[in-house]
């Protein structure tokens, strides 16, 4: 499902390296720029489930670790093998961290309890600058996140932050994108529930995101669905729009997203997915660049 199963640890890490795309998205108002970045091995395993930046360093977050490494040369200056504390792998048998999201100096990070059924959808926080964990968490409402918590985002402006169940149904209900008060997220107890400030129901359930980020006010999602979509969202209406297919292999994995404005060369969206068949072994970063 959301866990990056793929890569494998017997191929030695090679350090990641810009190579020219092959063929641009197929999309009316977005493009994939000319370079990105290709990791394999323990380098893929630490950055192979989200990514999010601050606009000088992007912070990756995966099976293997967590990273902090400079946008410019993808240079690392810190990093951490086992970003889970015992105090929370042990109580509540988390083991997964998600689509990472970057505020203030933190770093936030969905961790959730893959091997215990998704019991305890999780939030931590990290220190942007060295990535070790605050001690701060708080848990998510089981009943409203079945299925686990792959990924958050957080809107500063608004002072919310968003999560959206992994399995979404019209039918039942959880066609629905979850705002919580971002102050909250700082402030309340460690372990406190964080409780939901709004519920916005989405004008199309979208099963399967992997990572969102908002961008000029509207939420950009990336989905794992048939057509490794990005959707963007209306947080305030919950109308929900088709932007764009991902350029990538059908039986890729996509996976978390960034969003921030590193001009037409670089892009406004930035995206991790998992390479399929013998190119399984590799970790992409993408990015996109609106032309409309």
């Amino acid at each position: 499902m959301k866990k990056l199963g793929r890569i494998s640890i017997s191929v030695a890490a090679v350090a990641a390296v810009a190579v020219a795309a092959a063929t641009p998205a197929q999309a009316a108002t977005w493009t994939r720029t000319a370079q990105y970045y290709r990791w394999t091995g323990f380098n893929a395993l630490e950055r192979g489930q989200g990514v999010a930046t601050d606009g000088t360093y992007f912070y990756y977050a995966g099976p293997g670790g967590m990273v902090k490494a400079t946008i410019s040369n993808d240079s690392e200056v810190a990093s951490s093998a086992f970003p889970i504390p015992s105090s929370l792998s042990s109580p509540y048998k988390s083991d997964h961290i998600g689509d990472v999201e970057y505020y203030g100096g933190y770093v936030i990070a969905p961790i959730e309890d893959g091997k215990n059924n998704y019991q305890h959808p999780l939030l931590a926080l990290y220190n942007a600058s060295d990535l070790s964990y605050t001690g701060r968490y708080v848990q998510l409402p089981l009943d409203r996140m079945p299925g686990g918590v792959p990924w958050v985002a957080v809107d500063g402006a608004a002072g919310l932050v968003y999560t959206a169940p992994w399995n979404q149904s019209a039918a039942n209900g959880t066609n629905t994108l979850l705002a919580y008060s971002l102050a909250d997220l700082l402030n309340l107890p460690a372990g406190s529930t964080l409780p939901v400030q709004r519920t916005i129901t989405l004008s199309q359930p979208l099963s399967r995101i992997q990572g969102a980020a908002m961008w000029q006010g509207r939420l950009y999602a990336s989905v794992d669905d048939s057509g490794k979509s990005v959707y963007s969202i209306d947080a305030n209406t919950g109308q929900v729009a088709y932007e764009f297919h991902q350029d990538v292999e059908p039986g890729d994995e996509v996976q978390g997203i960034a969003a921030w404005d590193l001009g037409p060369s670089g892009g406004q969206l930035h995206i991790v997915h998992v390479g399929s068949g013998w190119k399984s072994i590799f970790l992409y970063l993408q990015h996109y660049t609106k032309t409309g």
